[in-house]
């Protein structure tokens, strides 16, 4: 009963917050238009509303220049006008992710292991440079809003040395994600540190803040954004903070605990309004009426994802996070649920975390019925007993703090939604230096996909509100996926985006594309892509060619070894010109490879369009598809060897059709660049990278050769009309490539082709058997002995041997099978005189090297007429 009644009132505060955050729709056109002034007397005058910064004393006891952004303003404020105040006031970029950290300011325990704290700190700084997200916490310097201050404070020294370098060697500073760390803090915990009491008369100030004092709470100096709550506002008349008794740390006496971690504090209700606000998309319905489908068709896929200068009016991605916490934090916790924000539980942290973890694996690993089973109710009460010492005679609030760490646990897995996920910080040290994917994997994996169920019964058989629904579906997607390219997380994009839209067909876009082409370390991203089927010779045109050149700012290595080396150039131009593709690839590619026109500036626009290049007896679509997409690969290839992307021309040739020779034009390539570099360790990395290329053409044909022998050699023999018209084996041999020619397989294709496919004849003559070094030496003196010794025919397809005339006369066959097979038998003879002639000649002129010249012509001219006789011998016995 006092679980459904706890609940129950749970769900009337969050359907009480979203009323809250309904306000009149004149507002948002009111603020808008209201000059600064305007603004400043507004949020003045009925918030009570002052703002500044504050400059903390530092370790010497000065006062740095730089100041942190505060505002002081009354609890009640409408948080609409915080939205506007923090846009214009601060500046405040839009964020991908914003993460509240639900903790508490007492009963922290610092970690038993002290090796967890750097890489927590680590994976923090991953978090803040992989996207634009906000942090929230309580602004206090105790327990973990310090330790994310601290690993801020990191990141912000490690940037300042960075751009000092840069601007010691002349070089534009590194943009880098703005750091957003915002401490909501009430006026009351910080009053002994700092003095409110000149801010009723002035709206815009600076305030020193000295180093916090032993026994005292302050704010945390490394937060970059404080929000002070006024515990009662300016008009009431019991307002006089200097009545109130310091807030000091005493574990002895539990003040503290009430006033800062209590569900009623002043701190943690403004939060809960104010986090609620940021996700009130997760809050609020959105009905999707038919008047949005124009709007959105047209504004959907034009508008930019990440808003530079303003917030999204649907609200922010959200995911806490948990680490320790008080039995009232438990409670925040289980709101949170209610409002289906994603929660990262730091397990080993103790309290409240150990507490949930605990619980959610005895549901989940045992039974998941165990909820209703007596004996784990008495377990878990015991654990809250052990944990919390005040709960021991308070039986109301112990069974209430109970029941909400069990609908915790019931809440957190539901219709195919995660709301909790654990790190077991105890377990291993790189768990924690992959903070920002369990964050990221919790905010996917708790996000509610969009569907047509999200359009209401009456209008769900309208097709226009199933567009609206799959244009949003498509719009969650594309976000989704911006998240996991801007922290890197291809895994995640794999697992948690195209696995769980698998049975939906979604079109990667050409902006993606770009940045997983241009970003370092994402070359993944493009083989994930390219397996989704994304069309390459659709999105490459020439001006998105020469694009890919320009865009990146490492361009050291294309203009050193390219630009200057090949073509000559200064190297000072910022930009390829616009005729690039045809002339200076063209050129590029022809010294390095000896091949002529590679790039064709027409060609690809008009494969771009829709519109191939190729014979005109080819008439099957698909097969110009085929090719199309073939030649985009091969530029892309060549662009990422050019730029020294390694890593992307391998993920690029795994996707080839065709191999081996791509595999042999990269090893040509490579070494033929290796000249260009000057500097040795560079040098050696080039000549490395070819190797690798040379070892991968060699095992693929090892592995072919292995499967398929008969297709190998028509591998080597086929022609490349995108290289030259040249086959495998000259690839390899303008290439140099002697670890490839050396092959096994390449010894005996060059063999077959010097011996002209020469086999020595098994003929026995009863008991006795010719050897075959015999055959060879006489046929190769005699001459005469090869027409009988010797097969002139390809290996393995030996002519077999025509019946006789009269077998024929004999045959019980009719007419028309005769004739069949005399025209079989004259084609034979035609083919048997074709093959022995040229390899006969063949192989005269290879013994005229040996032996005497004109005794080799003579036999040439006896034995070329021998061969005609019996030509017309045997045509004759054929008719």
């Amino acid at each position: 009963m006092l679980a459904s009644m706890t609940q129950d009132t749970l769900i009337d505060e969050n359907d009480s917050i979203k009323e809250k955050l309904s306000p009149p729709a004149i507002l948002f056109p009111t603020l808008s238009t209201l000059e600064p002034e305007n603004f400043h007397y507004l949020i003045q005058q009925q918030y009570g509303a002052c703002w500044g910064t504050f400059k903390f004393e530092d370790f010497l006891g000065n006062y740095p220049s730089e100041g942190r952004p505060f505002l002081y303003v009354d609890d009640n404020i409408d948080l609409h006008v915080l939205h506007h105040f923090m846009i214009n006031e601060w500046k405040l970029q839009t964020a991908n992710i914003v993460i509240p950290i639900l903790s508490s300011s007492t009963r922290h325990k610092p970690f038993k292991n002290l090796k967890i704290v750097e890489p927590l700190k680590k994976g923090i700084r991953n978090v803040i440079n992989a996207s634009q997200v906000w942090f929230i916490t309580n602004g206090l310097d105790i327990g973990v809003p310090k330790l994310i201050g601290s690993a801020f404070r990191d990141e912000i020294s490690l940037r300042r040395a960075e751009d000092t370098w840069a601007k010691q060697m002349d070089r534009a500073p590194k943009e880098h994600k703005t750091l957003i760390l915002i401490g909501i803090v009430c006026d009351d915990d910080i009053k002994d540190s700092i003095d409110f009491h000149s801010t009723k008369d002035k709206f815009k100030m600076e305030i020193k803040v000295p180093q916090n004092e032993r026994a005292q709470l302050s704010l945390n100096s490394d937060h970059t954004h404080f929000i002070i709550i006024r515990k009662l506002p300016i008009g009431s008349s019991s307002t006089n903070i200097s009545k109130i008794k310091p807030t000091t740390i005493d574990t002895d006496n539990k003040l503290l605990e009430k006033i800062t971690d209590s569900t009623g504090n002043v701190t943690n209700k403004f939060r809960n309004r104010f986090e609620a606000f940021l996700h009130q998309e997760a809050l609020q319905q959105q009905i999707i009426t038919p008047t949005e489908l124009q709007s959105i068709t047209t504004n959907s896929l034009s508008t930019p994802l990440n808003k530079s200068n303003s917030w999204s009016e649907d609200g922010f991605p959200m995911v806490c996070t948990l680490v320790h916490g008080t039995p009232e934090t438990i409670e925040l916790v289980y709101r949170t649920i209610q409002q289906e924000i994603p929660i990262v539980v730091l397990k080993g942290t103790g309290s409240a975390a150990d507490l949930i973890s605990f619980a959610y694996e005895e549901i989940n690993t045992k039974n998941k019925k165990i909820s209703e089973d007596d004996y784990f109710k008495v377990e878990l009460t015991q654990c809250l007993v052990d944990e919390y010492l005040e709960l021991k005679d308070n039986y109301l609030k112990r069974n209430e703090i109970r029941n909400y760490i069990m609908s915790i646990v019931k809440e957190a897995d539901k219709k195919g939604r995660k709301f909790l996920s654990f790190i077991d910080i105890n377990s291993t040290a790189p768990s924690l230096n992959d903070f920002h994917k369990f964050i990221l994997s919790a905010l996917l994996q708790g996000q509610k996909t969009v569907t047509d169920d999200k359009v209401n019964v009456e209008s769900k058989q309208n097709v226009s509100l199933k567009q609206i629904a799959e244009l949003k579906r498509n719009a969650q997607i594309k976000q989704n996926l911006q998240l996991t390219l801007d922290w890197n997380l291809p895994d995640l994009a794999l697992s948690e985006i195209f696995q769980r839209y698998d049975d939906m067909k979604y079109s990667i876009e050409e902006e993606l594309f770009d940045q997983a082409i241009l970003k370092k370390n994402h070359e993944t991203f493009v083989d994930l892509f390219l397996d989704r089927e994304f069309v390459l010779h659709r999105y490459l045109n020439s001006d998105k060619f020469i694009s890919l050149f320009n865009r990146p700012k490492d361009k050291d290595f294309l203009i050193i070894t390219s630009l200057e080396g090949i073509l000559s150039l200064t190297g000072d131009e910022e930009e390829v010109p616009k005729d690039f593709v045809d002339k200076g690839l063209n050129k590029i590619v022809k010294r390095l490879t000896g091949i002529n026109r590679v790039f064709c500036k027409s060609e690809m626009d008009n494969n771009a369009m829709g519109f191939y290049f190729d014979d005109k007896s080819d008439k099957d679509v698909q097969k110009q598809n085929i090719r199309a997409e073939e030649k985009a690969l091969q530029h892309l290839i060549i662009y990422a060897i050019l730029m020294n992307r390694k890593q992307l021309a391998k993920i690029l040739w795994k996707h080839s059709s065709e191999p081996i020779p791509l595999a042999l034009i990269c090893y040509m390539m490579f070494r033929k660049l290796q000249p260009y570099c000057h500097e040795s360790y560079l040098s050696s990395l080039i000549e490395k990278q070819a190797k690798e290329f040379s070892n991968w053409a060699v095992g693929i044909l090892d592995k072919s050769f292995n499967e398929d022998n008969q297709r190998t050699f028509e591998m080597l023999d086929e022609k490349h009309p995108d290289w030259n018209y040249m086959t495998t084996i000259e690839l390899a041999y303008h290439a140099d490539n002697k670890e490839f020619m050396a092959h096994p397989v390449c010894q005996k294709w060059v063999i077959r082709q010097f011996y002209g496919e020469i086999t020595p004849r098994e003929l026995s003559w009863g008991l006795f058997t010719c050897p075959k070094f015999l055959k060879i030496i006489l046929s190769a003196i005699l001459i005469f002995p090869m027409w009988f010794w010797i097969n002139f025919s390809p290996i393995g397809q030996v002519p077999s041997v025509s019946k006789k005339a009269s077998d024929l006369s004999n045959d019980t066959k009719n007419d028309a099978e005769i004739e069949s097979k005399l025209g079989e038998g004259k084609k034979l003879a035609k083919q048997i005189d074709e093959v022995n002639v040229r390899q006969g000649v063949r192989m005269l002129l290879i013994h005229s090297l040996l032996y005497s010249t004109d005794l080799y012509f003579i036999a040439l001219y006896v034995f070329y007429h021998t061969l005609n006789n019996l030509k017309r011998l045997g045509i004759q016995q054929c008719e």
